[in-house]
């Protein structure tokens, strides 16, 4: 069995579905590039077989620290206490307490 993967699924449609003007486009499209500069420099990853063609990318990390700082993790169901991470295989891993502190 390989290392676990965190995976984060990244959609195109509807980023730019509120702007107004081409400022709103660009400011939109600046923080995005930073934001994928800062996945980059942290050892984040894409997926190229993840359905780039298809509007979606999957980005992924071993690195559990990395994937909360990159802001991977979502809560499930009704309970807003606890935080979750994706693996590749499809499972759902809880974040430990200690590692939300930061």
């Amino acid at each position: 069995m390989g290392k676990v993967r965190y995976v984060s699924s990244w959609q195109n449609k509807w980023i730019t579905s509120n702007a107004g003007s081409i400022d709103d486009f660009i400011k939109t499209f600046e923080e995005l590039a930073e934001m994928f500069r800062e996945w980059k420099e942290m050892g984040i990853k894409l997926n190229p077989n993840s359905g780039i063609g298809d509007d979606y990318a999957e980005f992924y990390t071993d690195d559990m620290e990395v994937a909360i700082k990159a802001q991977f993790t979502f809560y499930s169901g009704d309970d807003r206490t606890k935080e979750y991470l994706e693996t590749n295989t499809g499972e759902i891993v809880e974040v430990p307490k200690e590692k939300l502190e930061d």
